[in-house]
């Protein structure tokens, strides 16, 4: 076999294993999607007087965007899932990522990186949406990295009076003693770009 050959041989060897691996990875990240789904149905159809056999606390999802960690109530989540593509929509606001299909439906994704001004990630990276629930369909945030679930104590939340690690403070509902970044989800539903924007959205799909 020529080294030319032996060249493409490795090359197609490499990219084989490359693919394997990002199914695992892509297969982990749908499972973890999952327990966090059944967790938050668990939560809610649990009645109200039970006391469940849980930490104290406000159970919230951990994610990464670039290096900076946050977290979403759990309770305010529809869906987790790996991005797709995001169709993007001439003429919105760059934190508008684009928009993308659930289960047949069109819905809008934001930015993160865009919203909380951190470096853009590079071109091709793995990401996830994690979906928020609204009155009139979900509203999806990109995230990089899919954590785990934990328990916040909200008396040990402190609110920075300006902006937390530089971020935009209007997001920030409060901060860990481990730097734990919690997203305000009202002020997030209550962008501009989000309102009243159905028509615009199916019109991009």
């Amino acid at each position: 076999m020529t080294s030319q050959g032996k060249g493409r041989e490795r090359r197609s060897v490499g990219e084989r294993l490359r693919g394997r691996m990002e199914a695992a990875h892509a297969f982990r990240a749908i499972a973890f999607a999952d327990s966090v789904l059944k967790l938050r149905a668990k939560r809610l159809a649990a009645p109200r007087m039970v006391v469940e056999d849980r930490p104290a606390g406000m159970a919230v999802l951990c994610f990464r965007v670039g290096a900076e960690r946050f977290a979403i109530p759990l309770d305010a989540l529809t869906e987790v899932m790996p991005l797709g593509a995001a169709a993007p929509v001439p003429g919105q606001a760059q934190h508008l990522l684009g928009v993308t299909n659930l289960r047949g439906e069109i819905r809008p994704v934001l930015d993160l990186h865009v919203m909380l001004s951190l470096p853009s990630p590079e071109e091709g990276q793995r990401a996830y949406v994690v979906f928020l629930a609204r009155d009139y369909g979900e509203v999806g945030l990109r995230v990089d990295e899919l954590e785990r679930i934990r328990f916040v104590d909200a008396d040990t939340l402190t609110v920075p009076n300006e902006a937390g690690n530089g971020l935009p403070q209007r997001y920030v509902a409060g901060i860990t003693p481990d730097t734990l970044i919690l997203l305000d989800v009202r002020q997030i539903l209550a962008l501009d770009v989000l309102q009243d924007r159905r028509a615009a959205y199916h019109h991009a799909s």
